[in-house]
C-alpha cells in the first residue's frame, strides 16, 4: 500500500480559508434541497436522521414529523435496499399529507439501485464514495495502476445515471465520504489518510462536473474529530483550485451519548464552524434523534462568527492538514515532563486555584498548580513583564503588548517560559493562533498554556469545547487549565474530557458509538449503556458499539475492541478492524466482549 499524507500547510502552501484571524463564513454555491437552500447566504441548516426501520412506513413518517416539530430542517432516512427505497414514496406522502414540508434525504450505501429508486421520491440523495461502486474487503485486495484506472471508469459508469436523474428531477446529491469506509482501491493509492478521503470524493465530483451538474453538497466525516477537521480543511483547499465552492455538511460520526457525545461534537463541528466551514450540520448522538436538534442549534449559536472579532494576522507555521503538536521545548519541573519534544509528555492538566475542594486522583489528578509550579505574570502597564530568572508564565491581555514584550526576551536568556492568553479575550482562538505565530517569529519554542473559562452549564461547556477543540486541532497547547462556575473538580474533569474528545489524551474508557439508523440491528442506546456499565472502570481502552457493518470496522480504527451488529439478534466482536467472533446471540454478547478483553490482558476487576 502506498502511504501518503496531505502535507503540512507551512508558509507558501495556501491555507483553506483566506484569514484564520478574521473568520468569515466560506462563500459557497447555493444548493437547493426541496424548499431550503444550503450554502450561499442561507443560515446554517440543522439536520438529523431517523432511526426506525425504513420498511416500517408509519414509524418512519412519525419520527420524521417529530424531528420536524423539534426544529429539524432536513431529515435523512436510510435506504439499505431497493425495497427500502421504494418505501420512501409512501413515507414522503404521509409526511406531506401531514402538512410538513421538511426536505427529506435518502442515505445510500452499497446499493446503486437503491439510489436510482430513491431519487424519484426525495429532495436529496447521499451516496458514500467508499461503497457506492468500490468496496472494502477483510483482506485488502491489491491493485496496480491499470486496475486503479479501471475502477475510475466503473465509478463513472455507475454514477452517471444517478447524476442525470438528479439533474432532471432537481434533486441535490451529497457526496459523503466516511473515514471508516474508504474503499480498498483508495486505500491502496492514498493510504488511510485525509487525502484519501478527499480524493475519493473528488472522483465523484468529476463525474458530476462532466455532466454540468453542480447541486452538490460534500461531507468528510470521521469518529475522530481532528481527522474530520483536517479532511474538511483539505477539501476546502482543493476545491479552491479550479472547482466551484460547493457547500459542506459537517459532523462527527459515532460521537456517543451524554456529555461525552456533546463535547466530542463541539470539538469537531465547532472547530470547523469557527473557521467559517459548514453550511449544514448534524450532531450524531446515541440517543433519540430529537435530542440532537437543540444541541445542534446551540452549536450554531455558539459559533456565530459575529461573536469573534478579528485579531491581527501573522504568518503561521503549523500543519493544517496533518495533526502535529506544535514544536515546543522539553522542560522538566519537579517530576513533571513538559513539551511536545518529549514523547512521554502529554498535555498536562492543572488548575490555578485548587481551593479546598477534594481533587480527583488516579488517571485524572491535578498535575500542576500555577502559583506552586511557577509564577503567573501579567504584562505590566509598560507592556513588559517583570524579569524572572526561573520558569514563569506570561499571560497576554492584549496582543498589542507583544511588541513591547519582545524587547525584554533577551533578558530571559535560556530560561524556559510559558505563555497564555487571558481567557476574557473575545476571540481566544485567534489570540492563541497569533501568539503561536509570534513565538515562531521570535525563534522561541516556549510552552503554551491553554486557559479558558465556563459558567459550568452544558452550553457553557460546549462553548469552551468549541474553542479548545479548534486550538487542539491546530496542535497548540502543552498545558491546559480551565475554570468552571461548577467548581474546581468539574473544571479538572472537563479539561480531561475535552482532551479526550479532541483525541489528544485518554484518561477514561473511550466509547465510539453510532447514533443508529434503519440499518441498526440492536437497540443502540440500551446496549451502549449496558456495555458502559460493565467497562467504565477500565483504563486506557476504546470500545466501539456499532449498529451495523457499514462504517463499523473503519470507524473502529482507533478502537481496541468492537461490538458490531452482524445480523438480526446477532453480534460480531472485533479486535481493532479484525473480526474475531461472529454471530454471537445478542443476550450473550456483552459477556463475550468482557471475555475477549480479558483474553487480551486488558481487564481489571472493578
Amino acid at each position: 500500500m502506498i502511504q501518503k499524507t496531505a502535507g503540512a500547510a507551512l508558509p507558501g502552501n495556501p491555507p483553506y480559508v483566506a484569514n484564520r484571524f478574521a473568520p468569515i463564513r466560506r462563500k459557497t454555491l447555493p444548493v437547493r434541497v426541496g424548499n431550503r437552500i444550503v450554502g450561499g447566504d442561507a443560515p446554517i441548516l440543522v439536520q438529523s436522521m431517523t432511526t426506525t426501520n425504513t420498511k416500517d412506513v408509519d414509524a418512519t413518517a412519525f419520527q420524521t414529523l417529530e424531528l420536524w416539530k423539534a426544529g429539524c430542517e432536513l431529515v435523512r432516512i436510510t435506504a439499505p435496499t431497493q425495497k427500502d427505497a421504494e418505501c420512501l414514496r409512501d413515507i414522503v406522502k404521509k409526511v406531506r399529507d401531514a402538512g410538513c414540508d421538511v426536505p427529506i434525504s435518502a442515505d445510500i450505501h452499497f446499493q446503486p439501485r437503491a439510489a436510482y429508486e430513491a431519487v424519484k421520491w426525495v429532495e436529496k440523495v447521499r451516496i458514500n464514495p467508499g461503497n457506492f461502486v468500490d468496496s472494502k474487503s477483510a483482506a485488502m485486495r491489491d491493485y496496480d495502476d491499470a486496475s486503479f484506472e479501471s475502477g475510475v471508469q466503473k465509478v463513472y459508469d455507475a454514477f452517471v445515471p444517478l447524476v442525470l436523474e438528479a439533474k432532471e428531477r432537481g434533486v441535490a446529491l451529497r457526496i459523503g465520504t466516511n473515514h471508516g469506509s474508504l474503499s480498498d482501491r483508495i486505500l491502496w493509492k492514498y493510504g488511510d489518510t485525509v487525502e484519501g478521503m478527499v480524493e475519493s470524493a473528488l472522483e465523484y465530483l468529476k463525474v458530476c462536473e462532466s455532466e454540468n451538474f453542480d447541486q452538490i453538497i460534500f461531507s468528510m466525516k470521521s469518529s475522530t474529530p481532528r481527522v474530520a477537521v483536517q479532511a474538511y480543511r483539505l477539501l476546502a483547499q482543493r476545491l479552491s483550485m479550479g472547482h466551484k465552492a460547493y457547500p459542506f455538511h459537517v459532523g462527527v460520526t459515532e460521537a456517543g451519548d451524554g456529555e461525552d457525545g456533546r463535547l466530542k461534537s463541539s470539538v469537531g463541528i465547532g472547530a470547523l464552524l469557527l473557521d467559517g466551514l459548514g453550511d449544514t450540520i448534524r450532531v450524531s448522538l446515541t440517543e433519540d434523534p430529537v435530542q440532537e436538534i437543540p444541541v445542534a442549534k446551540a452549536l450554531v449559536k455558539l459559533c456565530d462568527l459575529s461573536r469573534y472579532p478579528a485579531v491581527p494576522s501573522i504568518q503561521e507555521r503549523i500543519a493544517y492538514y496533518d495533526y502535529h503538536r506544535r514544536e515546543s521545548s522539553h522542560v522538566k519541573i519537579g517530576a513533571l515532563e513538559l513539551g511536545a519534544n518529549e514523547p512521554r509528555a502529554p498535555i498536562a492538566v492543572g488548575v490555578s486555584n485548587p481551593g479546598s475542594e477534594a481533587m480527583p486522583q488516579g488517571e485524572r489528578k491535578v498535575e500542576w498548580v500555577s502559583e506552586e509550579s511557577w509564577p503567573l505574570i501579567s504584562v505590566g502597564a509598560d507592556g513588559r513583564p517583570p524579569i524572572q530568572k526561573k520558569p514563569c508564565e506570561i499571560q497576554i491581555d492584549d496582543l498589542k503588548d507583544l511588541q513591547q514584550v519582545a524587547t525584554t526576551l533577551e533578558a530571559y536568556g535560556r530560561t524556559p517560559l510559558l505563555w497564555s492568553c487571558n481567557p476574557s479575550l473575545l476571540n481566544l482562538v485567534g489570540a492563541y493562533r497569533h501568539l503561536a505565530g509570534w513565538l515562531e517569529q521570535q525563534g522561541r519554542h516556549d510552552l503554551i498554556v491553554l486557559r479558558d473559562t465556563t459558567d459550568g452549564t452544558p452550553e457553557g461547556n460546549m462553548g469552551l469545547a468549541v474553542r479548545m477543540g479548534a486550538l487542539l486541532a491546530d496542535g497548540l497547547g502543552d498545558l491546559i487549565a480551565l475554570e468552571s462556575g461548577a467548581g474546581t473538580k468539574a473544571a479538572l474533569n472537563l479539561a480531561y474530557d475535552v482532551l479526550q474528545a479532541a483525541g489528544v489524551r485518554r484518561s477514561k474508557p473511550e466509547y465510539v458509538a453510532c447514533p443508529g439508523c434503519g440499518r441498526t440491528l440492536f437497540d443502540l442506546q440500551s446496549t451502549t449503556q449496558r456495555i458502559r456499565g460493565k467497562t467504565a472502570h477500565l483504563k486506557n481502552i476504546a470500545i466501539a458499539v456499532m449498529g451495523c457493518i457499514v462504517n463499523g470496522p473503519g470507524e473502529m480504527a482507533d478502537a481496541d475492541f468492537g461490538y458490531v451488529g452482524g445480523a438480526p439478534g446477532k453480534v460480531s466482536l472485533y479486535v481493532g478492524r479484525e473480526c474475531v467472533q461472529k454471530n454471537i446471540p445478542e443476550d450473550e454478547a456483552p459477556e463475550a466482549l468482557i471475555s475477549l478483553i480479558k483474553s487480551h490482558g486488558r481487564w481489571i476487576e472493578p
